[in-house]
């Protein structure tokens, strides 16, 4: 087995003891039936490679958690503040201001 330095900014996303967990890839390990990405902590078997900031990872992480949300939301209102909610992890940066899901004309 081989191992090969993985890139800056490659991460790996999937669930551990519940949760959605984001964990930097240090290195692949190669042999003759591939690669496999290693970390030093292992996400579950849904686990997805991300590449790019780890504020992108985090947003996955947190999309994927929101997901799972969709089948407890009992009336559209919670369906559409879900979707406010994915909307604005998905597009925050740092610095811009936080979420308030209060209606505009009340």
């Amino acid at each position: 087995m081989m191992q090969e330095a993985a890139e800056a900014g490659t991460w790996l996303v999937g669930r551990l003891n519940g949760r959605q967990k984001v964990t930097r890839v240090e290195h692949w390990s190669v042999n003759e039936h591939g690669s496999a990405p290693m970390t030093l902590t292992l996400p579950g078997e849904d686990a997805i490679l991300v590449k790019g900031r780890e504020l992108d990872a985090h947003k996955v992480a947190e999309l994927r958690e929101l997901a799972e949300m969709v089948d407890r939301c009992k009336t559209p209102g919670a369906l559409a503040d879900l979707a406010k909610i994915a909307d604005w992890v998905a597009n925050w940066e740092p610095g811009d201001p936080g979420l308030s899901l209060e209606s505009d004309g009340a």
